[in-house]
């Protein structure tokens, strides 16, 4: 009685804040104890489920089939259709970073440059040593999209090139998968290096990068071209290279 005779004597500004007050603690305490109820209900409910053998079972089975690469026949025909270049970016979780590609570049370019050599000499008297130690190597992380679908697929776009004594750039262009690592498509740029009696090898190295044996080119099938020679290989896995090449200039491999 006496509190409340105390709180009926308080001018009306006292009394207002006081009932502000109150209300306030009282808003906060409730939520506090909502949140407590929350995370207790949260809890029992986490204990629930991941305390089943079934759950964890299926979890695993899940992780592994949503966190492994499409399969080569699909991201191939994604490489077919994704043909919009989005802007470069950075790696993401799962994806190869630029030393992994700078390292598979290193191996391509080399086993390419002896593809051509003769010891260590190019038919032009360049030292595939020389050529290897002036070689600058740069690699660029895009999105290609296939603007039909929205799809899109992530590549590595990388080249290695050097400034021959005659002032020529050799050049070695490649597309790899941003994940595996794989060769989509590369261009090699060795002019009077590449002499029409390399066609039936310059696929070996793009082959050997990609896993495949380069006794398969007992099944390559060129045409003769003004320009040089085309052909095509059909890989057992069904998938199909491409290669254009022009002689004393270029050649490009590709699957299609």
């Amino acid at each position: 009685m006496k509190k409340i005779r105390l709180f009926a004597n308080m001018d009306r500004v006292t009394r207002t804040r006081v009932v502000y007050i109150l209300l306030t603690a009282g808003t906060v305490a409730a939520a506090l104890l909502f949140v407590l109820l929350n995370q207790w209900i949260f809890r029992l409910s986490e204990k629930r489920l991941y305390n089943r053998t079934q759950y964890e079972a299926i979890s695993i089975i899940s992780a592994n089939s949503i966190g492994a690469p499409l399969s080569t026949e699909t991201r191939v025909e994604l490489f077919r259709r994704c043909e919009r270049e989005g802007e470069a970016r950075a790696v993401m979780p799962g994806e190869l970073n630029a030393v992994a590609v700078r390292e598979r570049m290193e191996v391509l370019w080399s086993d390419t440059l002896n593809l051509h050599a003769s010891g260590d000499k190019l038919p032009s008297g360049e030292s595939v040593s020389t050529v290897l130690r002036k070689t600058h190597y740069e690699a660029t992380l895009r999105d290609f999209y296939d603007d039909e679908t929205g799809v899109k697929l992530a590549l590595w776009c990388a080249q290695s090139y050097c400034t021959a004594a005659d002032g020529s750039v050799y050049c070695l262009s490649a597309q790899l998968d941003s994940r595996t690592g794989e060769v989509f498509s590369e261009t090699c740029a060795l002019f009077s290096n590449i002499p029409d009696t390399d066609v039936n090898t310059v696929m070996i190295p793009f082959l050997e990068a990609n896993g495949y044996s380069q006794t398969l080119l007992k099944n390559l099938t060129l045409t003769e071209t003004t320009y040089g020679y085309l052909g095509t290989l059909t890989l057992p896995d069904g998938l199909t290279v491409s290669l254009c090449f022009e002689t004393g200039v270029q050649y490009e491999i590709r699957f299609v």
